[in-house]
């Protein structure tokens, strides 16, 4: 039996990428508080760890929330804590309104891509034998995000992706039930019966995908180092999405054509 007349019969295979952090940045907010706050920051890197703080931060609270109860969408805890962490980081002595701190919080809408997202989401869409079915599963807004997607890769390439926000069933990740969710999606779409991929910048968020059945990837731009005494290693690790991309379809083509192989 050839490889051609094994794959066609099966269904793409699903890869599902986080969103904040993995697909899209937060590093204008680096130039805009930098702007706003010139005699504070000596360095891209004192203001880079301030927004990490930020963000890093803002998913705390976000999961915190979640955890008891009392589940909040996500752009409302950023729109609200930054003001905190700027003092927390000795950056103002007082609150500022979010009126006052609108040039970075305006950036929340509109986030690019990291680099590779365009050629990633390119590259496994045009994947054949094996095919792939790409999900962005975000802890943002749907709409939002599909705004991002939209403004990356044009509407008609990411209307091909299909969309799953932690604000349908009003849980965060890394809870197991959000994952379950995006399982459920996936099969409502006869999508990974032979299993699906996970995609993260975040070791947390592979780990509780991993636990769910995920196969996952971990691209190192954001974390850098895996903490794997913690965490555990996931099945791929590369330094940006197209190289992540181009690991699980080797991947998935030596699993597709040991399969042919056993069939002959």
């Amino acid at each position: 039996m050839s490889l051609t007349s094994t794959s066609s019969a099966k269904s793409p295979i699903p890869i599902v990428f986080d969103v904040l952090g993995t697909c899209f940045s937060f590093d204008p907010a680096i130039d805009a508080v930098r702007e706003m706050f010139p005699e504070k920051f000596s360095s891209e890197a004192h203001a880079r760890s301030v927004i990490d703080d930020w963000f890093h931060s803002s998913q705390r609270d976000f999961v915190y929330l979640s955890m008891n109860g009392g589940y909040t969408p996500i752009a409302q805890i950023l729109k609200a804590t930054l003001p905190r962490v700027l003092q927390m980081n000795q950056i103002t002595a007082t609150t500022l309104t979010q009126d006052d701190l609108s040039p970075v919080l305006s950036i929340i809408p509109s986030l690019p891509p990291r680099p590779s997202l365009v050629e990633c989401s390119a590259l496994l869409l045009a994947a054949e034998n094996p095919s792939f079915q790409l999900m962005a599963a975000t802890n943002g807004a749907d709409k939002t995000t599909r705004g991002f997607y939209k403004s990356a890769l044009g509407d008609e390439e990411a209307e091909k992706w299909m969309y799953f926000s932690c604000d349908e069933i009003e849980v965060a990740k890394p809870a197991p039930v959000v994952y379950e969710a995006i399982w459920e999606r996936l099969r409502s779409k006869a999508l990974g019966k032979d299993g699906g991929w996970f995609v993260a910048s975040h070791t947390w968020d592979l780990y509780a995908a991993k636990k769910a059945g995920f196969k996952t990837a971990w691209a190192s731009y954001e974390e850098h180092d895996l903490a794997s005494d913690v965490w555990s290693r996931p099945d791929v690790i590369g330094p940006d999405l197209v190289d992540v991309a181009k690991q699980i379809i080797a991947w998935e083509t030596k699993k597709l054509s040991s399969r042919s192989t056993a069939q002959d």
